[in-house]
Formats: C-alpha cells, sequence, structure tokens
C-alpha cells in the first residue's frame, strides 16, 4: 500500500482527485504545497498530489516556483479533474441577503462574472482552500457564503443555493503526481523541465533551445517564464515537450541544450493523460 499526501483538507478537490486516481491508498491531507512536496523529497510519503494548472486561470505558479527553486522531486504523473463549483451558505437564504462570500482566490476569479451578476452586495473573502470556505460558513452564520463543490455541502449537511456557477462550463484543473523516480516510458510521454541563462541581455538565446527541439520535429506544448528571485528581469523558462528523457533523441538535445544554458533542471517525464475526470 502506497502512502500518498495532497493538498488538503479533507473535502478539497485535491482530495477528490487523489481518491479518483488512488482509492485504496493511504492519504494524508497536508495544509500547504509545500508541505505535501516536502513529504515526498523527505521519503515520507511515496508519492505527493498538488494543483498545477487550471483551464481558465492558467498555471499555479506556487507548485511552478517551488518545483523549480526549492525541491528536487519528479513529477510522475498527471491527473485531469472537472471543476464544478457551487454557491452553498449554512442555512436557506436570499442571495440578496448574502453579505460575505468565502473561497480559494482561483474559485473566486472562476466564478467573479455571476458573483457580479448575482450578488455584488456581498465581500469576497480569499480562503487556502474552498474546504476552508466551508468550515467558515460554519462558523460565521446565516448571512455568510462560500464557493466549494456540491459533494462537500452535502457531506456537511449545507445548502446548496446553485451548482455550476462558474463563469466557463470547462474548467479543468490539471493535479501533478509527484515522486523520487523518473516515471517509466510508455508511447505517449512529455517532459518538463526548466532552464535559465547567464547572460540577460544576448539576444536569440531563447530561440536557440527552442530550435533544438524543432529542428528534431519535437513539439514544445508548454513554455513559460517565472522570476528568478536574483535580480529583476533575470527570468527561468519553464518548458514542456512531447517525449521521455529516456529516448536517444531527446537525450542528445540535452546535451545541447545543456551547453547553452547555465542552468538546467528536469522536473520530469511522464505519461500524458487524455482522461478527464
Amino acid at each position: 500500500m502506497k502512502s500518498i499526501a495532497y493538498l488538503g483538507p479533507s473535502g478539497s478537490y485535491c482530495e477528490q482527485a487523489t481518491i479518483t486516481k488512488y482509492p485504496d491508498q493511504k492519504l494524508f491531507p497536508m495544509a500547504t504545497i509545500p508541505a505535501v512536496i516536502e513529504s515526498v523529497q523527505d521519503g515520507i510519503t511515496d508519492y505527493g498530489i498538488v494543483p498545477i494548472e487550471n483551464s481558465i486561470e492558467g498555471s499555479v505558479t506556487f507548485t511552478l516556483d517551488a518545483l523549480i527553486h526549492d525541491y528536487k522531486v519528479n513529477i510522475n504523473s498527471e491527473i485531469m479533474l472537472n471543476i464544478s463549483h457551487s454557491l452553498i451558505t449554512n442555512k436557506i437564504i436570499e442571495m440578496s441577503k448574502i453579505e460575505k462570500i468565502y473561497s480559494h482566490p482561483q474559485a473566486l476569479a472562476q466564478c467573479k462574472l455571476y458573483l457580479s451578476k448575482n450578488t455584488p452586495q456581498a465581500q469576497l473573502i480569499n480562503t487556502s482552500s474552498t474546504s476552508a470556505a466551508l468550515k467558515q460558513i460554519i462558523d460565521d452564520g446565516i448571512t455568510s457564503a462560500a464557493i466549494a463543490h456540491a459533494r462537500n455541502a452535502k457531506l456537511n449537511n449545507l445548502n446548496i443555493i446553485e451548482e455550476n456557477i462558474q463563469d466557463e462550463k470547462i474548467n479543468i484543473t490539471r493535479f501533478v503526481v509527484l515522486g523520487n523516480e523518473i516515471a517509466p516510458k510508455t508511447e505517449n510521454d512529455k517532459t518538463s523541465f526548466c532552464f535559465d541563462f547567464s547572460d540577460i541581455d544576448k539576444p536569440g538565446q531563447l530561440i536557440n533551445v527552442m530550435k533544438l527541439f524543432s529542428d528534431q520535429e519535437i513539439n514544445i506544448t508548454k513554455i513559460e517564464s517565472r522570476p528568478s528571485k536574483k535580480e529583476l528581469g533575470k527570468y527561468i523558462f519553464w518548458m514542456d515537450i512531447t517525449g521521455h528523457i529516456e529516448q536517444q533523441k531527446l537525450s542528445g538535445i540535452f546535451v545541447q541544450v545543456k551547453k547553452i544554458t547555465s542552468m538546467l533542471k528536469i522536473i520530469g517525464s511522464y505519461p500524458v493523460e487524455t482522461e478527464i475526470i
């Protein structure tokens, strides 16, 4: 039996993704993304699951930065979860009477048009998770609401005002499963890595890296820059490409990438997930 850390608390979307992939394993909710990653790096748990990207709000930059700067773990696989938000209250109440709405910042952002139209009078308050938002309205009284999954409302005997309130009905969050080893090669893989350059003013550096892959007909599926945290205007680049690091063609390309960058860090080669749960 494997031990799996995930971004909690219980009832979070991350828990839903974790239970779906690992229904019969030992699960451990953690309060923060660093706590999840540290549990894997330190060998306390076998795997850790954290959010990394949303189809509406984009990358979870806290996860990217942690994997780039702070930890040495590998992405082993990914989970695609369709996110459905509901407006939830402790008791039955009219929308016009709601004074505060609690939720995770991304959930609030994903429902901003709905909230602007239906509850313009309400103060929007960030919480660490959608589960924490539910706890807040239980403690807070009748004029508060939360945005979370309907499943959590039912588990806590709360009132669901309306389901599927996200502005975009296709709302998918990608979670990554972190481990200490590179995942075995399959027929359909991707590789995530990051790199930077010592000379920030030299033109064509990024193009030169990209050309190494395009010349070998390797598809770049994602590229994003993150602050280096060392000086203003210096960035680290995150890139996803098709293929597995153990493929001879890719191994040769990365030898060349290492020669023209000042830092290269492989963050994982892992199967591409095509199923959305």
